[in-house]
């Protein structure tokens, strides 16, 4: 620690930290610390004043290290290590202490989450003594880009990135343009959906920067940002989509209707077979002249390489069946809204005509909102942002093909919130709109063929029933098909509504905690088609910035072999990455292969292996600092999972203030030697928190969890191995809650008997 002065700089954040934690009384503690300079107390260190403060320091020769204490380090670490690179220290040298998400707003016991945040403080100060400066690894990105997603947010994306990268856009129907496409007009101004957005579809179909793939999806992510490696799996269309012509001699020569266009304006515009009623007669291949047709058409795989990834996955309807009491599945003339909107869409099969299943115009439609929506009981929680104001347009459309129908929307509350919604609103209920407020109790199919509505009016306070000829069911939004398997594969969070969780709500909402992945539109949750466009050319910004600096830094917190190493080759074999190799008898890092999991320091059997700037001395000095305050649970956790403690601070989720997070970059670091320093100095219990949903750690983590629990059993202390993804932030606080109180107990017990 000779020559070492480690500046500690504390913020209150507005009362969001002081409120809770004496940070004063913390300055005051570590103060007098071996090798602390400066302990600082400022309002808001993220602030020009607050980094100024810190910077002037440096420039000062007064500091050549610093700890700072204030919110979660996923929100401004590599803004403060900007500062300090800056200022000229080497950015490795300053680490954020969470305090705020992981301490003041957890904790409602002013003096235990002040005894708490000393001890974290004093564990970063302690880790800080050792840390060393390191230099990033640079890495050139490839100019290329994948958006996942061919609706109005992925075309968006798509065009706007087009002319400066090359875009390949992949979705999984047979044509893009996505819900948007399918709806007949848009409030608040009733455009024509097609008239908005055909223009753009063509503009991307003939795009030479854009190489647009249909019924594709994404099948596996390999590689790290900067350069994925992508393999897209595209399902046999049997016709090629380039030589089509759409000249439809091929459908009108099929005896089985098997062979069609999707719909007349389709993007491509490019026939599709529909084996499930092809008989292979091969009538529509004699009969094309251009040969487009290929009934031998199969599953393709294609490979690409790219630098980063836009996704924009939309949304999918909740299946309305899932409230039996609206008997959605037993009568024809009970549709949900996107139904109503297909028959007067470009994609109608009613010749653009609202019409029962009888053929007949309906006379008396309810259309009913919330449907799996604001349910906290069988759907989901959240409101789905859009239900009110399209119902409004839906029935305005109503009264506009027929003037003497009569039309009920059902509500539990109407918001109308944006530019020219709340006039909208009034205007629906100007042209004849009634609106009742109160739930819908159920929907009954009559002998008659009519629908019996009854429904709880609130503002009126009666139960009331009547009979309509049409009901339309406005459903919850859910995130699409398969987001939780391409979040997985892109190592996204999603949250726990199942949509992809920003990096930040306010201050970063495109991007991910994925560096070289965004996100735009619905996939992020519901929302208007206003929104979805802003989010998707916010995405093609981002993207553009990032790909435009041509290279990225990678971390260099990667395995360093020391000199110890006898070339036994174990951690090449273990290495789940193929990140190592031997060389002259010597394993050999490859470092943009490595992810620091670290199960390459944990087998080695000499010690030679190390993660930089996560040593076993490092934790271990670190561990120390935690504990100096007293006993409590060391909790290991990694990165994906960190993410879920910080949600749980964003909620207010309360837990016990024995939990003390150490952020691990894998729980495959740590050894029995780490857990068992943490043991001799006063932890109470270890806990291994992974969240990554990488099976080439996860199927490693119970064989950790099993050895060290073997390998630590003579302190008779808990250890807990759980697995929980950022999404599970209430397991997660459950799980430290149950966690404390048995280790609580257990040293109370053991204390007792000391006592006697």
């Amino acid at each position: 620690m000779s020559g070492q002065k480690t500046g500690v700089y504390l913020c209150r954040c507005g009362g969001n930290i002081s409120d809770a934690v004496d940070v004063e009384a913390i300055a005051e503690k570590v103060s007098g610390m071996d090798g602390v300079a400066i302990a600082n107390v400022q309002d808001y260190l993220c602030s020009s004043a607050g980094q100024g403060k810190i910077k002037s320091d440096i420039e000062a020769g007064m500091i050549d290290r610093v700890v700072i204490g204030s919110c979660s380090p996923k929100l401004h670490l590599e803004t403060f290590r900007a500062m300090a690179k800056m200022a000229g220290i080497n950015p490795m040298l300053l680490e954020i202490t969470n305090i705020r998400e992981q301490c003041s707003w957890v904790h409602e016991d002013c003096d235990e989450a002040t005894r708490k945040a000393k001890g974290l403080i004093t564990g970063a100060v302690f880790r800080m003594n050792s840390l060393e400066s390191l230099e990033p690894i640079i890495k050139d990105l490839e100019d290329r880009v994948l958006v996942v997603g061919g609706g109005i947010s992925g075309i968006t994306a798509a065009l706007e990135m087009a002319n400066e990268h090359e875009v390949i856009l992949v979705e999984s129907k047979a044509y893009i343009g996505g819900h948007m496409i399918g709806l007949s007009k848009t409030f608040p101004t009733f455009d024509c959906s097609q008239c908005t957005l055909m223009p753009k579809m063509v503009e991307v179909f003939n795009h030479p920067n854009i190489t647009l793939y249909t019924q594709t999806e994404v099948a596996s992510v390999d590689g790290n940002v900067g350069d994925f490696r992508v393999t897209l799996r595209r399902m046999p269309r049997y016709v090629d989509v380039d030589t089509c012509t759409s000249c439809g001699r091929c459908a009108q020569e099929c005896p089985e209707d098997a062979i069609a266009l999707p719909f007349a304006q389709a993007i491509p515009q490019a026939y599709i077979i529909d084996m499930e009623k092809c008989v292979e007669c091969g009538l529509c291949e004699k009969v094309c002249a251009v040969g487009a047709v290929k009934l031998d058409d199969s599953e393709e795989d294609i490979e690409v390489n790219v630098g980063a990834i836009t996704i924009a996955t939309g949304f999918t309807p909740i299946d309305p069946s899932i409230i039996e009491e609206y008997n959605y599945a037993r009568h024809p003339d009970i549709i949900t809204a996107i139904e109503f909107e297909e028959m007067l869409s470009a994609m109608s099969r009613t010749g653009m005509r609202l019409q029962k299943s009888d053929g007949t115009m309906p006379q008396k439609v309810a259309f009913v909102l919330c449907v799996g929506s604001r349910d906290f009981n069988r759907a989901n929680k959240y409101c789905s942002k859009v239900c009110c104001l399209y119902s409004q347009k839906q029935a305005q459309l109503v009264l506009k093909m027929n003037k003497d129908a009569d039309v009920s929307v059902f509500y539990i509350d109407m918001r109308a919130a944006g530019r020219r919604m709340e006039e909208f609103y009034h205007h629906a209920q100007e042209v004849g709109v009634n609106f009742i407020r109160g739930r819908v109790a159920e929907v009954n199919p009559l002998d008659s063929g009519g629908l019996q509505l009854r429904y709880e009016d609130t503002l009126l306070g009666e139960i009331g029933s009547d009979e309509f000829d049409m009901v339309v069911l406005c459903p919850s939004l859910n995130p699409s098909a398969g987001t939780q398997q391409l979040a997985d594969q892109l190592g996204v969070p999603v949250g726990s509504d199942g949509f992809i969780e920003e990096k930040h709500v306010k201050i970063d909402p495109v991007n991910t905690l994925n560096q070289g992945v965004f996100a735009a539109g619905c996939a992020l949750g519901p929302k208007d088609i206003h929104d979805s466009v802003t989010e998707a050319m916010s995405a093609a910004l981002k993207v553009s910035g990032f790909l435009g600096k041509g290279m990225i830094s990678i971390s260099p917190e990667k395995p360093v072999i020391k000199d110890a190493c006898d070339g036994c080759g174990i951690c090449v074999k273990e290495c789940p990455y193929g990140a190592l190799s031997m060389e002259n008898k010597k394993p050999v890092l490859e470092a943009l292969s490595c992810n620091a999991c670290g199960i390459c320091a944990a087998v080695c059997p000499q010690e030679a292996v190390e993660i930089a700037n996560y040593t076993r001395k490092q934790l271990k000095a670190q561990a120390e600092g935690i504990l100096d305050v007293g006993m409590g649970v060391i909790v290991y956790i990694d990165p994906a999972a960190y993410a879920a403690a910080d949600i749980a601070g964003v909620n207010r989720s309360p837990y016990s203030p024995l939990i003390r997070f150490v952020q691990v970059p894998s729980i495959h670091v740590l050894d029995a030697d780490i857990v068992n320093h943490a043991y001799e100095h006063g932890a109470g219990g270890v806990m291994l928190i992974e969240g990554t949903t990488d099976e080439a750690l996860t199927s490693r983590s119970k064989d950790l969890y099993s050895k060290l629990k073997k390998a630590t059993k003579e302190h008779k202390k808990p250890i807990r191995y759980s697995h929980i993804e950022t999404a599970q932030y209430e397991k997660l606080m459950n799980l430290l809650n149950v966690f404390a109180e048995q280790v609580a107990a257990k040293a109370a017990k053991k204390a007792g008997k000391k006592e006697a």
